[in-house]
């Protein structure tokens, strides 16, 4: 960053990084680059459910944002449109793939809605809030808690257990990373081979991801899940014969990519369509769509340096889709 970036940042200003990604509906086309504020939010008090103090209180959207949203909300299902900019640089990466799922009604348990792939129809908006250890996502429709996530201390290698609310006795997940935090494995709560050697109690794999440093400190991801069957369910990997792991097979996985994002050579910083859903230049922002599509699968950004935005939608499940957040954040020292 330059003399006069460092001059006009503060907490509440867009930093342009060049190895970092910004969300260009944000940008304010009749301020410079260096002066563009994001939009204020003010924050509410969390639930008193809440038993973490460090967690980041809730942010409203800012009245301007309720009416649009009260707005969305008349229509069964409404496709966000870009705000108008000025600049014709960026008319280019504008697109109207990203859809909000209205009217989200969570049917059966809890815990089968966050271990069963999202409903199909647009993206589920929630908030990742980030107090390490400790990790929550919040489901913004309602403002209710969907998960917690706890890493384990003093190990070399990452480990994080996945939590329903309130539920800390049961886990629904584990994710584990290795020393260089390039390949993430997720798992649902069975149990390892060492402790069982019944096949139908052992853990199955939910996804692996991989990343790769490709220019600077940008990030190439790449997600691997298991097909979604036609009876809704996940294709079950497990490391024990008759079953492949999932890292070594080809079939019956969808594969899931991040964006590139672009240089801006007049904001100088590289740029993605978050649909104005992200308000801090990050390396950690990235969009996942399935390899050969343009609809986002997963939308994950930073708004400060607790809270982040985590929307996501079919065929994910919330457990998968907060892993892959956990491991985004998770110290790299292979991405340096």
């Amino acid at each position: 960053m330059n003399q006069n970036q460092e001059e006009n940042s503060s907490d509440d200003v867009i930093q342009f990084e060049d190895n970092e990604i910004i969300d260009f509906n944000n940008i304010e086309s009749n301020h410079s680059p260096k002066d563009c504020q994001p939009q204020k939010q003010e924050l509410k008090n969390a639930d008193e459910s809440i038993n973490c103090s460090q967690l980041m209180l809730i942010q409203q959207q800012p009245p301007q944002k309720q009416q649009q949203m009260q707005q969305i909300q008349k229509s069964p299902q409404t496709t966000i449109k870009n705000k108008k900019n000025d600049c014709p640089e960026l008319q280019k990466f504008k697109d109207n793939n990203y859809t909000i799922l209205q009217n989200l009604q969570i049917d059966f348990s809890l815990e089968q809605f966050l271990t069963s792939p999202a409903p199909k129809g647009g993206m589920i908006q929630c908030r990742f809030y980030r107090a390490s250890p400790k990790f929550t996502l919040f489901l913004e429709q309602y403002n209710n808690i969907l998960l917690n996530a706890e890493k384990k201390s003093f190990q070399i290698k990452s480990s994080y257990k996945i939590f329903a609310k309130g539920k800390k006795e049961e886990y629904l997940g584990k994710i584990k990373g290795d020393f260089k935090g390039l390949k993430y494995l997720i798992y649902d709560n069975g149990k390892t081979a060492k402790k069982s050697k019944d096949i139908n109690q052992l853990r199955k794999e939910l996804g692996v991801v991989y990343y790769q440093s490709y220019e600077k400190k940008l990030r190439s991801i790449q997600s691997f899940i298991p097909q979604i069957t036609p009876n809704g369910q996940m294709y079950e990997f497990k490391c024990q014969k008759p079953y492949t792991s999932i890292v070594n097979s080809l079939d019956n996985v969808i594969e899931l990519v991040n964006r590139k994002p672009q240089w801006i050579p007049s904001y100088k910083a590289y740029g993605l369509n978050f649909y104005g859903r992200i308000f801090t230049s990050s390396v950690k922002n990235f969009i996942l769509t399935e390899r050969g599509s343009e609809i986002p699968v997963l939308l994950f950004g930073k708004n400060d340096d607790r809270e982040f935005v985590l929307d996501f939608s079919y065929p994910l499940t919330p457990v998968q889709a907060f892993c892959i957040a956990l491991s985004s954040t998770d110290h790299k020292i292979g991405c340096k």
